[in-house]
């Protein structure tokens, strides 16, 4: 929140005895309540003081509007990414990277802020990024939101009723799935051939049913070091009749690879908010009965996919073939 008739050396004070955090110059709160949030959610606090102290209302793009539409970025965003509409706009500096866009098309409205929309961010993010983060980003612009998290998808800018306020935690990417054929025209229309091919590849490597960042890399790692394909998101029917998904499946070896980010045991709305003891031992009582239908399993954690070297030398003691 932003301060006034609060002189400054006022507000120095108040911030030297700990009472007030400053999100942005001239924009402060308290600092019970800024220590309380996690690091998303201090950013997109960031990205609404810029807001309180801009002219006109910016249009936020790139990594900034990749949390709000929870596309898979690895790790928090260090910068509030900005549309300008010519390099006359003003130039990137501290935390602020200003992109030249448009301002008109692309763009969605979320509370009171104006972000660009999933396919633009989606655009934005794959020509920039790294192949493997690329396909992250791609990934998740691709997968089908759970359906509880429905109630937090955009509604377009110009209509004035029922537009929500953004969230800048979500773990599960938000609005509609995107398709590989509006990528793959968004890819068309890039100014480049190197960027029309590169957009391509990573458009083409993509799967939406690729479950979280973790099982993107881990895919992508595993084709760099020529191991054979797997099968995403392989169903197995268990005792009660329920179904259950692994992540990746060997068929020829009768294998499932798990990625284990471990943060699901811990977080609070996962499994029901059941206690993490009572989570592990389902999750346990999951794999012994998709063991005993003659499966073998793997896991392994982001550490051990991150180490390429490492990786390979997993995959290979699990029995899994490189080409």
């Amino acid at each position: 929140m932003e301060l006034q008739g609060l002189d400054s050396r006022l507000l120095a004070k108040l911030k030297r005895q700990g009472r007030l955090a400053c999100v942005r110059r001239g924009v402060y709160m308290e600092a019970a309540e800024w220590n309380a949030m996690g690091p998303a959610t201090q950013y997109g606090q960031q990205a609404a003081a810029f807001q309180t102290r801009s002219r006109r209302p910016p249009v936020f793009c790139h990594a900034t509007a990749a949390l709000v539409w929870g596309l898979w970025l690895v790790g928090n965003p260090q910068r509030i990414h900005v549309i300008t509409e010519s390099k006359a706009g003003g130039r990137s500096r501290d935390d602020i990277s200003r992109h030249v866009g448009s301002l008109g098309e692309g763009v969605v409205q979320c509370g009171g802020l104006l972000f660009t929309d999933k396919l633009t961010t989606t655009m934005q993010l794959i020509t920039g990024l790294s192949f493997e983060l690329a396909v992250a980003i791609c990934d998740s612009s691709l997968h089908r939101p759970m359906r509880h998290k429905a109630e937090n998808t955009f509604t377009p800018a110009g209509i004035p009723d029922g537009i929500p306020e953004p969230s800048w935690n979500n773990d599960q990417p938000q609005g509609p799935p995107l398709k590989k054929s509006e990528l793959m025209s968004a890819a068309e229309q890039l100014p480049s051939q190197a960027a029309r091919n590169r957009a391509m590849a990573v458009i083409e490597f993509a799967s939406g049913l690729s479950g979280s960042a973790g099982e993107s890399l881990s895919r992508v790692r595993m084709n760099q070091l020529g191991f054979t394909t797997p099968e995403l998101q392989r169903k197995f029917v268990l005792r009660d009749g329920s179904d259950a998904f692994v992540d990746f499946w060997f068929g020829e070896q009768c294998k499932a690879g798990e990625f284990d980010g471990r943060g699901k045991y811990l977080r609070s709305d996962w499994s029901g908010g059941t206690p993490v003891a009572d989570r592990i031992l389902k999750e346990k009582d999951r794999e012994d009965q998709i063991r005993a239908q003659g499966v073998g399993f793997f896991r392994w954690t982001w550490a051990e996919m991150m180490n390429l070297r490492g990786f390979e030398r997993l995959l290979r003691q699990a029995g899994i073939p490189q080409k």
